[in-house]
Formats: C-alpha cells, sequence, structure tokens
C-alpha cells in the first residue's frame, strides 16, 4: 500500500463519528517499512485498551440487551445476509462494550438501530466517541412490516452513570 493511500484512508473521516487524523504524511513516510534497515522490538509496548478485531452483533433471542457507548454510524464490511458469502459494504452502528477486563467493539447494520443511531447522533442526544452518552440497546424482536417484511425492533435508552 503506498503511503499517500495509508494516509488517505486514516484520515478520512465518517459524519457520524469523531475521529481525528492520526499520523501526518511525514509521519507515515518515516515509519515505511520498506525504508527501515530493521524493527524496533515491540516486547516492552504496552497493548492499547481497545482491539481492533470487530464482532457483528446479531442477538438471538427477544431481550437481548448491551451496555454501550457509541463510536459512530459509518460504512464496515459484513457478510451478506443472503448466505451467498459474499462480503458487502453496510452503514452500521458502531458500540463499545465494557465486559469485565475486556473491551469489545460490536456493528450491527439494522436499517432501524442505524436510522434511530444517526438520528440521535444528528439531534446531539449521542456524542460519539466519548464517555458522555452511553446507552441500553435492547432487542426487541422481529415484526412484520406493512410489505410483508419482518423488521428489527430496538429499545434504546440513555445511560446515567454515577459520578
Amino acid at each position: 500500500m503506498s503511503t499517500q493511500v495509508a494516509v488517505k484512508e486514516q484520515t478520512e473521516v465518517s459524519t457520524k463519528s469523531a475521529q481525528a487524523p492520526r499520523y501526518s504524511a511525514e509521519q507515515v513516510a518515516a515509519a515505511d517499512i520498506s525504508n527501515q534497515s530493521s524493527l524496533p522490538s515491540l516486547a516492552g509496548a504496552t497493548k492499547h485498551f481497545m482491539p481492533l478485531s470487530i464482532e457483528y452483533w446479531k442477538p438471538q433471542v427477544d431481550g437481548e440487551e448491551k451496555l454501550v457507548y457509541i463510536a459512530g454510524v459509518d460504512y464496515h464490511d459484513v457478510p451478506a445476509f443472503d448466505k451467498s458469502g459474499d462480503i458487502t459494504s453496510m452503514m452500521c452502528v458502531l458500540m463499545l462494550e465494557q465486559k469485565e477486563n475486556e473491551l469489545c467493539r460490536y456493528i450491527n447494520a439494522s436499517k432501524i438501530l442505524v436510522g434511530n443511531i444517526s438520528g440521535a447522533i444528528d439531534r446531539g442526544e449521542i456524542i460519539p466517541m466519548t464517555l458522555l452518552t452511553p446507552v441500553s440497546i435492547r432487542f426487541l424482536g422481529k415484526k412484520p412490516a406493512g410489505n410483508g417484511n419482518m423488521v428489527a425492533r430496538w429499545q434504546i435508552i440513555p445511560l446515567i452513570v454515577a459520578a
């Protein structure tokens, strides 16, 4: 991957997430592995608390709930829902959930959930990538829509965290 592509990918910002560019073009060029004579040891490095891996949250039962911080709404590559095995890019909600000593990142592409979270971000009710606006997201089950399709229903409630 060229340095220009790497910088472009890292500096593009979603309108629904609060992310600043992490590295300047000069920093990326100086750190290009192909220009190094050796790699530094990572034995003493500290692991970041947030994993890069993301799991798709597909609730299994009505009432399933996640207590999360919203990282944003953006496009993510997800397996197609038609069992073809294809990967498709879909607008998803990215959630952060603290489970005991582990931070988990989840995405969900439900149009209703994405629309509700996106609207709450637009209204300032959710501030992405902050500790200010945690929410409870509860799956209420699938209900028939007017066109005969079954659609997922969600309950999203702000959480008040004791200071």
